[in-house]
């Protein structure tokens, strides 16, 4: 698929990833001679469509990204938009700028890894701390609930999606007049009653709801719930002698799941183990967080004197084989990459162990094959054995869940028009668009990759 530019008259929106899936958001919003990506993430699952530097469109005809937050499946992909030409501004809240550089910089570190291992059999060329730059020097920071003209006719206010630090909800108009189009692009919204991110900001109605549906259809178990599992999990694992694994994205879910940790441990909810952060990248988001304190729902203490962070390969080996009971966090909430490999090479056969997955987990990732009723799994060019207990913790997820979409969204079903799911596995989009349609939406649909919805 390639996308053919032209003059649109009415706005034109174009669904390029995280169509069916939950990874690659890119949507291409054409208005005029004005083009707009909304997000611009990098595909994390088996079946990739688009290599990491490549694109169905030229970049340099990009005026603009519309930055919803900074997981690397929404932002990962723009050094090499930089890479290939793009020289537009890229909008986003001013947490989520200081956090792209520390993102951005991991990104490209991998990249450069993986074009490096592609380059053994054919010629890849992979974005640069140079595109990072680029990048960085194009943001333009913008304030929750504050307006800005990005060109004459289009403009853009940020709401607070509650996801993570610094996600937004954007609210585009376009137009002037008598005909102004809304347009509504949701990224990633977070959920009630966390005691961490805070709730997230109504949705704007539109005349086109772009939604995500990562978990339509599902709910999330409830913090006694989740802490009275993982309680039972620990305490067996203390009885055998062995560890806790817990692979966790490094960019919210870990600062939300050690919160978690040290919270329940002081309230005697579960047992009080020490805990091991393997995760550079997290530290130093963690730093970003200490700086926007503010805009948690919880005064939380990224360096706190509970968590002892690993600081190098040898120090990570030490913890891993601690000889009593610990708890690690390390980074890679998929198992796809980042220091829990390590771990697993050291402790998945070990039948002592358990390994508590607390991230959502894509198909076909490591992570999903733990999950899988096999006896061995293959990863690091061998198969181990999995005789390690594998848990799944639901509840940990900064996504909404079926409550929190009718809770955000039926206060606008009566006064928006079209609605496009994204960023969700078929299933999930296909229930969240039935829920959707009972709540009174009159057009509701997942999207396929390719797929277009003009505006009249």
């Amino acid at each position: 698929m390639s996308v053919i530019f032209s003059h649109q008259p009415n706005p034109k929106v174009t669904f390029l990833g995280a169509a069916g899936t939950v990874t690659g958001s890119m949507h291409l919003l054409q208005y005029k001679d004005f083009n707009i990506l909304l997000d611009c993430g990098l595909e994390r699952d088996k079946n990739t469509v688009l290599k990491d530097d490549e694109f169905p469109f030229d970049p340099e005809v990009i005026d603009a990204v519309i930055l919803s937050h900074n997981h690397s499946d929404h932002c990962g992909k723009l050094p090499a938009l930089a890479r290939k030409g793009f020289r537009g501004q890229v909008y986003c809240t001013p947490a989520s700028k200081d956090l792209l550089g520390v993102v951005l910089k991991d990104s490209v570190n991998i990249q450069e890894k993986e074009a490096k291992h592609r380059n053994k059999t054919k010629n890849h060329s992979a974005p640069s701390q140079n595109d990072t730059f680029s990048i960085l020097d194009r943001c333009v920071p913008l304030d929750y609930g504050k307006t800005l003209e990005i060109r004459n006719g289009i403009s853009l206010r940020f709401h607070d999606a509650g996801h993570l630090l610094g996600s937004a909800i954007s609210e585009i108009s376009i137009g002037k007049g008598d005909k102004v189009f809304k347009i509504t692009y949701t990224g990633d919204l977070g959920r009630f009653g966390l005691p961490f991110h805070p709730n997230p900001s109504p949705v704007p109605a539109a005349d086109l709801l772009i939604c995500e549906s990562t978990y339509g259809g599902k709910y999330h178990d409830n913090e006694e719930k989740m802490a009275a599992k993982l309680d039972i999990v620990m305490r067996d694992t203390i009885k055998r002698g062995g560890k806790i694994l817990m692979p966790a994205f490094s960019l919210g879910r870990t600062q939300m799941l050690l919160y978690y940790l040290e919270t329940w441990m002081l309230q005697n909810k579960i047992p009080r183990l020490p805990i091991f952060l393997d995760s550079p990248l997290a530290v130093e988001i963690s730093r970003v967080y200490k700086k926007y304190n503010n805009h948690l729902s919880v005064n939380w203490n990224s360096e706190s004197e509970n968590i002892m962070i690993l600081d190098s390969w040898e120090e990570a080996q030490t913890a891993s084989f601690h000889p009593k009971p610990a708890i690690i966090v390390a980074s890679g909430g998929m198992c796809e990459g980042g220091k829990i490999l390590s771990h697993l090479k050291n402790h998945l056969d070990d039948p002592r162990t358990s390994i508590a997955l607390v991230s959502f987990q894509a198909p076909s990732t490591l992570g999903s094959k733990l999950l899988e009723k096999k006896p061995s799994v293959y990863f690091h060019g061998k198969s181990w054995n999995k005789w390690a207990e594998i848990h799944e913790i639901k509840g940990f997820s900064g996504h909404a869940d079926q409550t929190d979409f009718n809770k955000l969204l039926s206060p606008i079903a009566k006064t928006s028009g079209h609605v496009r799911l994204v960023h969700g596995e078929p299933e999930s989009a296909k229930a969240l668009a039935s829920e959707l349609s009972k709540l009174g939406f009159k057009d509701v649909k997942p999207v396929r990759r390719g797929e277009s919805v003009t505006l009249t």
